[in-house]
């Protein structure tokens, strides 16, 4: 049986997302959660087989999400569901180490054998990537950056300090400055102003 753990999005969704996983003998919907301050002491302290992470809801980020998931528990498997179909966003979360992804253009139907596959170690995306042969989108300047500085990324651009990045990641403020001085230089930019210039022009922030 198929241990997994729900991170669920907008109600209407999180409901028939239930329904799928409960219908299936296979699958074992042990813990649901809101919110990624739930869920991550939630994975430290049981076992699972796959994280689903529905990023549906408007006033959560599902790329930042999805960094501090990753960043908590690496080798856990991780379902998106409900993602962009923008290319550049889906090779975004492929790129951070994203098992499997559902668009939410994609059919209810996808979502067993989704969960499933990446289950078994094998990867799971819709809809599929352009052919080689179709033009790609050129990367954006967050696009090069590292996991850890996404992460980094996405608190600095909600207002927190040095040191409140530093504590709610657990790490050294030394080290969130060294992470800062390497998002600057990779995004060529000067100040976290600037920073938070470029998520809210790019929307990756509300």
């Amino acid at each position: 049986m198929i241990n997994t753990l729900l991170i669920y999005g907008h109600e209407l969704s999180h409901c028939a997302l239930r329904d799928l996983m409960q219908a299936d003998s296979t699958l074992h919907l042990a813990k649901e959660a809101a919110d990624i301050s739930v869920a991550i002491p939630t994975l430290r302290e049981q076992v699972f087989d796959v994280v689903i992470l529905d990023i549906s809801a408007p006033e959560k980020n599902g790329l930042e999400t999805f960094c501090d998931l990753k960043q908590a528990i690496p080798h856990l498997p991780i379902l998106i569901i409900n993602g962009s179909e923008h290319a550049g966003r889906m090779a975004n979360f492929t790129r951070l180490g994203c098992q499997g992804y559902l668009s939410y253009t994609t059919s209810s139907e996808q979502v067993i054998p989704a969960i499933k596959s990446i289950a078994r170690g094998e990867p799971y995306v819709r809809p599929q990537p352009a052919a080689p042969a179709a033009p790609w989108p050129t990367p954006l300047p967050h696009d090069r950056l590292s996991l850890r500085e996404l992460q980094v990324f996405f608190k600095l651009v909600k207002g927190q300090t040095v040191n409140s990045v530093a504590e709610e990641l657990s790490i050294a403020p030394g080290s969130v400055s060294v992470f800062r001085s390497k998002i600057l230089k990779k995004m060529n930019v000067h100040n976290n102003a600037a920073l938070i210039h470029y998520a809210l022009t790019h929307h990756l922030i509300q």
